[in-house]
């Protein structure tokens, strides 16, 4: 059976983005890694001056980038994570491929790398030359509705860069009223966002989240898709996604260690839309993230 239209067109749209981001900015990926980084993880933090100051700890975030807001389904927005997170420790870690299937896996996978000093340096030289360590930059704002909004942070030494533009990649062209200089910094932004993904290349391998968030969704967040019948799942661990509250969206839980371990292995016989028995109560439905050190958990 087709998905729900509403599914269907967001799909649509972020395939064309990602066919976009890949024949346009190929070569931008290419150019924006040749910088001068020596390595080392020398004393300096002052943008231009190389070589650059970073923290070292597997929970220190040095470089994110994420896509957040617009006009989306609460499922979606509720299992997104970010696009590129690279820890102190060389942990990069990438949204992985999604099988064009419906419905999809009920976890969205991670793939990962660990990049050495010279890397690292060699990415903060990208972000460096794409001007992306100064004060925030003028994107613009094209002429399109309900666009999510794309931020990367870079942190060098004890200080951190932020950079976000609206529409990165939807309407990146005169038409949509952006000027030129507009369109140069977004080619800049989006080559150095291709640049950082693309270290994690041909070597990498699943990321095995931590800690999950887990929400439970109420009926009206769930229903459209319940006519697609999907045989439920009893809830394998003694956390349980608690009861929704008087006029909440949904409830959450974080489910960290042994429990996660044991959950993301049953998460991969089910799927976005499976049904979950929970003690005696009917079946509900759940949406889950992986978490990374960038995320903000439950109040995503």
């Amino acid at each position: 059976m087709a998905p729900p239209v509403g599914t269907r067109v967001l799909r649509r749209a972020l395939l064309t983005v990602g066919c976009f981001v890949t024949t346009v900015t190929l070569g931008a990926c290419a150019n924006v890694l040749q910088g001068d980084g020596t390595g080392g993880g020398g004393a300096s933090s002052q943008p231009g001056s190389g070589p650059y100051d970073h923290a070292s700890g597997p929970e220190d975030v040095l470089v994110s980038v994420r896509s957040d807001g617009g006009f989306l389904p609460v499922q979606y927005t509720l299992r997104n994570t970010a696009e590129f997170v690279l820890l102190g420790n060389g942990t990069a870690v990438v949204q992985g491929p999604m099988i064009e299937i419906y419905p999809g896996p009920a976890i969205n996978p991670l793939q990962s790398a660990t990049l050495d000093e010279q890397q690292i340096q060699d990415l903060y030289a990208a972000a460096d030359e794409a001007g992306l360590l100064g004060d925030e930059i003028d994107f613009g704002e094209p002429g399109v509705t309900d666009m999510p909004h794309t931020t990367v942070r870079i942190t060098v030494g004890d200080r951190t860069y932020s950079q976000s533009a609206y529409a990165l990649g939807f309407s990146d062209d005169p038409a949509s009223g952006l000027t030129g200089a507009e369109i140069a910094a977004r080619a800049r932004l989006q080559g150095f966002i291709d640049a950082a993904r693309a270290t994690v290349g041909d070597e990498s391998a699943p990321y095995v989240p931590p800690e999950l968030a887990v929400f439970r969704l109420n009926s009206d967040q769930s229903s459209v898709d319940q006519d697609l019948e999907q045989e439920p799942l009893v809830w394998p661990i003694t956390t349980l996604p608690p009861p929704i509250g008087t006029g909440e969206a949904q409830s959450c839980v974080i489910i960290t260690g042994a429990e996660a371990a044991e959950l993301v292995a049953v998460l991969e016989g089910a799927n976005e839309l499976t049904p979950w028995l929970i003690g005696a109560d009917p079946p509900v439905y759940l949406a889950f993230r992986p978490l990374l050190p960038d995320d903000s958990g439950c109040e995503k």
